[in-house]
């Protein structure tokens, strides 16, 4: 059996939530990614398939999170970068070759963080001016020579003006549709306001409350945005991350 995947990394699921399989692959990119053997489907066909659902809703479940991460990585990665001759992907379909190179699938690592302000039980959130309907985390893709605790400083301080110290690391999880993998700290700044000017990319940065948060629409459940949200909500009277 094989599971469809939609060039947006989107996959049909049933009336219980579970991913829908089909007896013979119908696209021209075909790839194994443990148990999961899984192929390109158009939008159209998948979505009389089922109710297709994102990555976030599939958190947890490796194998299929991978196979989205490489439909993605095969729909984009057609040429050696090097050469600029065309990638054969022999099976399981997850490493392009040409000759005796190999070039495995890109993953860009990218920072996330619950910051806290060390004297009152508040965290930032922001909105995004791409995407304004939620409130999330702070968060930005590393660059090259940065240590990750170096890249969450300076993601904080570029979007929101505020100034971090005790980074610490919380977790991390794949994120298939951007072929990026998160890593989540905790952090603090005694910045009440910004300190510098910003790079504007948010809409509206605001220090939150526990009381506050359940009037407010934050990342979806299944990110690891909404995961660390959640667990500084529930977390004990101080306001830190509970032990993991």
């Amino acid at each position: 059996m094989y599971l469809p995947v939609t060039e947006t990394g989107r996959i049909p699921v049933d009336a219980q939530g579970q991913p829908v399989l089909v007896a013979e692959p119908a696209g021209d990119i075909l790839v194994e990614a443990g148990a999961v053997y899984a192929f390109l489907l158009d939008t159209a066909i998948a979505e009389k398939l089922g109710s297709l659902q994102d990555a976030s809703f599939f958190n947890g479940q490796s194998d299929i999170l991978k196979a989205v991460h490489v439909i993605r990585n095969r729909r984009e990665a057609r040429f050696d970068p090097r050469t600029g001759e065309e990638l054969q992907y022999p099976a399981p379909g997850v490493v392009g070759r040409v000759g005796d190179r190999y070039v495995f699938p890109r993953l860009d690592p990218a920072v996330i963080g619950i910051i806290h302000h060390p004297e009152s039980e508040r965290i930032l959130l922001a909105r995004n001016r791409h995407r304004p309907g939620f409130f999330s985390l702070i968060a930005g893709y590393v660059e090259p020579g940065e240590t990750l605790e170096a890249a969450m400083e300076r993601e904080a301080l570029e979007e929101t003006g505020r100034r971090l110290h005790t980074v610490r690391y919380w977790g991390s999880q794949p994120w298939p549709p951007s072929g990026s993998l998160m890593v989540g700290f905790s952090a603090v700044t005694e910045d009440v306001e910004a300190v510098c000017d910003t790079d504007e990319e948010l809409a509206e940065v605001r220090w939150v409350t526990r009381a506050d948060l359940p009037s407010m629409t934050i990342a979806r459940k299944g990110s690891i945005a909404h995961t660390m949200i959640m667990e500084w909500f529930h977390g004990d009277e101080t306001g830190s991350v509970p032990a993991r």
